[in-house]
């Protein structure tokens, strides 16, 4: 009876996915060993950091189950509005078929990119980021661009810039967790990508465009939980309640929008077992991609040593491939604004 009362609580904890959250700590010196590292773990960490909580002790975290349960009724009624469902993008299928017609030039690309000022403005700022900028100097051209990086690298870059507006709408005290989000989603999508063409030797861009739509569908997921904090009755913004939203509606949200924009059946087979315990294929590479992104992120941010970070990506991977993949997430200190 005491436990069906709990369960009845606004606050009470629930039961997530991952069942330990190693204590954030900052970075530890040089030939110190760091604590332990449960790498199951580390999506939550990034997480929990994001939302400015890192250093609240995770039994501390109290979790709203009513702004819970109405941000997951808003987010999988039928009639989703198109606040939460972003329409696909008009100029996605026409990118996609020229980029994957061999015989269409870098000028015939450039100009359906350059239809779009937003479009193009966003993509030479993703190809001078530092996860993706191949030269010194940056690229001043979409042509350009399109010859430097070829085919394979425009269609992952173009699929970033359409969703970025959408992952960067965010204001307020929810700006900054944007940001970082963006971060971790890009990074995500391109350790996913390396993962699936490399090991699993699945399609890498189809890899990017799932991890790309996880961190679409978890800015969604937040933007349902700010629509909610809002109605009356008024409630404060606990980010143990908003990590259990991420938790619970980023996957589910993101199968839905892979449905609504008619992407392949591998894609949403994989966003559908992104959270297997034995995923295998494009889902493991997900995994994969949502880990070493952590990693990065919390080295980045002081909250995790490299020896820890790839200590924990070598639980889980060949350590040569952990050792390639480190290094491909820390191409730069971070992803230029």
């Amino acid at each position: 009876m005491v436990w069906l009362w709990l369960r009845g609580r606004d606050d009470a904890p629930q039961p997530r996915r991952r069942v330990y959250v190693a204590p954030a700590v900052a970075a530890s010196p040089a030939g110190t060993p760091g604590p332990a590292i449960c790498a199951d773990d580390l999506q939550r960490r990034f997480l929990l950091s994001a939302l400015g909580a890192a250093e609240i002790p995770a039994d501390a975290l109290r979790v709203q189950r009513a702004v819970v349960d109405d941000v997951v009724a808003a987010l999988s009624r039928a009639d989703l509005s198109s606040r939460y469902t972003p329409r696909r993008p008009n100029l996605l299928p026409q990118l996609i078929q020229s980029v994957n017609d061999s015989t269409a030039s870098s000028r015939s690309i450039a100009r359906i990119i350059g239809s779009d000022a937003v479009l193009a403005a966003t993509l030479l700022r993703i190809a001078n980021s530092p996860l993706y900028r191949l030269q010194q100097q940056d690229v001043q051209s979409i042509e350009r661009a399109v010859t430097l990086i070829g085919n394979d690298g425009i269609r992952q870059i173009i699929s970033a810039a359409l969703v970025q507006p959408v992952m960067e709408s965010a204001s307020g005290v929810d700006a900054e967790f944007a940001r970082l989000l963006w971060e971790y989603t890009l990074r995500v999508s391109l350790a996913a990508a390396d993962h699936a063409r490399s090991v699993e030797r699945e399609d890498g861009f189809a890899a990017q465009l799932a991890g790309l739509l996880l961190g679409l569908s978890a800015a969604m997921a937040m933007q349902a939980a700010a629509d909610v904090l809002v109605r009356p009755p008024l409630r404060t913004r606990e980010p143990g309640t908003l990590l259990d939203i991420l938790e619970r509606c980023t996957a589910p949200t993101a199968v839905r929008i892979a449905e609504h924009w008619k992407l392949s059946a591998a894609i949403v087979q994989a966003l559908k077992q992104v959270d297997a315990a034995a995923a295998t294929g494009l889902a493991r590479s997900l995994q994969i991609g949502q880990l070493a992104a952590s990693a990065a992120m919390l080295h980045a941010q002081g909250w995790m040593s490299e020896a820890d970070a790839c200590a924990a990506l070598a639980s889980e991977l060949p350590e040569h491939v952990a050792t390639w993949l480190w290094k491909r997430m820390n191409q730069a200190d971070g992803v230029q604004e």
